[in-house]
């Protein structure tokens, strides 16, 4: 997974992954099948490694807002602390492989699902536990917030100044408000 996040796919050979892997080429063929089915293994992992964990926040007791930012703001942090300028594993692949590769298509587009989900069903706790206006609709908000943590992430690759990320993450959070 990590050499696929910091290279991409075409960039990564699979001289790289029998070295990150420790093993031989004999034995990533007949344990994967090739590259891209390892590749697609690892995009499953990321999720449920990196986003579940980035996500887990959400299924915690307590506020849903305090929560939400919380995500936000560990994100904008990660990569000012971190200099971690990789992004996201999936929206990388997004760009990189979905105009052309309709199994990694549906890879990410299950991911973003599932990102989405999360975010709708803590919106809606909120929504009916008074921290969010009665007029609000969830699963807008959901697909909203969505999109503006994966533009935050893509940020984060350019950006490290804490002022910077700091108003797109106080701004995506305003509507939150409205």
């Amino acid at each position: 997974m990590l050499v696929f996040w910091e290279k991409g796919y075409e960039c990564t050979s699979m001289q790289d992954l029998v070295g990150a892997m420790g093993i031989n080429r004999g034995s990533l063929y007949a344990t994967f099948g090739g590259k891209r089915a390892l590749h697609l293994e690892a995009l499953e992992y990321f999720y449920k490694t990196q986003i579940e964990t980035m996500l887990a926040p959400l299924r915690a007791p307590g506020s849903k807002r305090a929560a939400i930012r919380e995500i936000f703001e560990n994100e904008a942090r990660c990569a000012c602390e971190n200099g971690d300028r990789r992004g996201c594993m999936m929206y990388n692949a997004a760009v990189e492989l979905c105009p052309s590769d309709g199994e990694v298509l549906e890879r990410v587009a299950t991911g973003l699902r599932r990102v989405e989900t999360c975010f709708y069903e803590a919106l809606q706790s909120a929504k009916d536990n008074g921290e969010l206006h009665v007029a609000s609709d969830p699963r807008a908000l959901a697909r909203f917030l969505t999109n503006s943590l994966n533009g935050l992430r893509v940020m984060c690759m350019v950006f490290e100044d804490h002022g910077t990320l700091d108003d797109i993450v106080n701004t995506s959070l305003s509507m939150l408000d409205r």
